[in-house]
């Protein structure tokens, strides 16, 4: 994940630029790109200038996600919120000729912990763009009391709260977590906050003096206090729910052979990995674990609903990729035999990843033969199936050309 940001002295090629540069040029999509936006500016003509830069920023169909500024004026936090949703609503979701389709852009908000030395710095040494109100400044109390409003619209608003504070120890921690508890609950009862269906957690490697945690209300049980989005327990796996609304992202993730071979209407991601599930119902031999393979066979290419679906023509080696990839399922919230599922298909040492790998291929090559009554020329892309059918005695599917 990536904040695309313009420094405080003003670039030639802002945040502004370089996206509208990268949008002319499609690429691979492995990076999450989020932009900033101030929506507590202290001018209406102010405002209504950063409102027309998300706009752009959101037309080039490279924004993930939108980071809000922090700021405690809390009507102004929510007319930014309910913009930035419109507008990334309203705005076509990939750049002409980008090789898949993202998620919905998730909505970040910056707050701070109040502390004695949080509140000296913005006194003296504010952040560039970053507005404060004379209450906020005024006490460490009145810093709380409107830290407490701001995370209790962001609540109101389904915005994930970014703590942009250093927080070292236990006590730093025990501090944050009643921050944000008493933030929803300002909100009354009605102050809960979704996780966004495109956000994926947060990068596993972070920076321990400047802990940027993303935390959302579950249940008021004491089992539920310290998972980071609300989850369940299934058979003894915690699952969050966050992760079963971002894995339904590959229902809108386009194949990416497919967008460059000019196939109008391509198929998902999702859609491939119901093929390759379904033909295991058909083939597996009974000599493998049909329900290993069923369950390899639907999630072996999740790890792309954050990575996107790399293809060779992306100038990415295999050793990449399965990096790319197994990182991402690691800190993807699924059940842990999710997880060692997809290791095992990466791994491509047993039997039943083997097979899956044949299902995946002959899959691609049977929707190639879809395609190609359309009168498309696909036969790269049934070239790997047709030998691996050798071997396991379907040639008749799939005949060597």
């Amino acid at each position: 994940r990536i904040l695309l940001v313009t420094g405080p002295k003003g670039p030639r090629l802002d945040a502004v630029g370089v996206l509208e540069k990268l949008g002319r040029h499609p690429a691979p999509r492995l990076l999450r790109l989020g932009v900033a936006f101030n929506a507590c500016l202290p001018t209406e003509e102010a405002r209504a200038q950063e409102r027309r830069r998300l706009e752009r920023k959101l037309r080039t169909g490279l924004v993930d996600d939108i980071w809000l500024n922090t700021g405690d004026d809390a009507t102004l936090l929510a007319q930014g919120a309910t913009f930035a949703r419109r507008a990334a609503a309203s705005t076509t979701t990939a750049a002409a000729g980008a090789p898949d389709v993202r998620a919905p852009v998730a909505l970040f908000g910056s707050a701070l912990l109040p502390n004695d030395a949080q509140l000296q710095q913005f006194r003296e040494r504010p952040w560039n763009g970053v507005h404060f109100s004379a209450k906020y400044l005024s006490s460490l109390d009145g810093m709380t009391e409107c830290t407490r409003e701001v995370l209790g619209t962001f609540a109101a608003q389904s915005v994930q709260p970014i703590i942009e504070s250093k927080v070292r120890n236990s006590a730093a921690v025990a501090a944050l977590r009643e921050l944000l508890k008493c933030g929803v609950a300002s909100q009354g009862s009605s102050g809960t906050m979704a996780p966004s269906a495109a956000a994926p957690g947060p990068p596993s490697s972070l920076n321990p003096s400047k802990l940027r945690r993303r935390w959302a209300p579950k249940s008021d049980t004491p089992s539920n206090a310290d998972l980071p989005d609300a989850a369940v327990s299934c058979d003894g796996h915690i699952v969050a729910k966050a992760a079963l609304v971002e894995a339904l992202g590959l229902k809108d993730l386009l194949r990416t052979g497919w967008v460059r071979k000019g196939v109008p209407a391509p198929e998902s991601v999702a859609a491939h990995s119901w093929g390759v599930a379904f033909l295991a119902t058909q083939l597996c031999p009974a000599s493998l674990d049909r329900g290993r393979v069923l369950e390899m066979a639907v999630v072996h290419d999740l790890a792309e609903v954050r990575v996107g679906d790399i293809t060779p023509e992306d100038g990415i080696t295999k050793e990449q990729k399965h990096h790319i990839e197994m990182d991402a399922i690691h800190n993807m919230g699924v059940t842990e035999r999710t997880r060692t599922l997809f290791a095992e298909y990466e791994a491509q040492e047993t039997a039943e990843a083997q097979f899956v790998r044949f299902l995946d291929k002959l899959d691609m090559a049977l929707q190639a033969e879809r395609y190609e009554r359309a009168g498309l020329d696909l036969p790269q892309f049934k070239e790997e199936a047709a030998k691996l059918a050798v071997q396991y005695g379907f040639s008749d599917l799939i005949p060597p050309s």
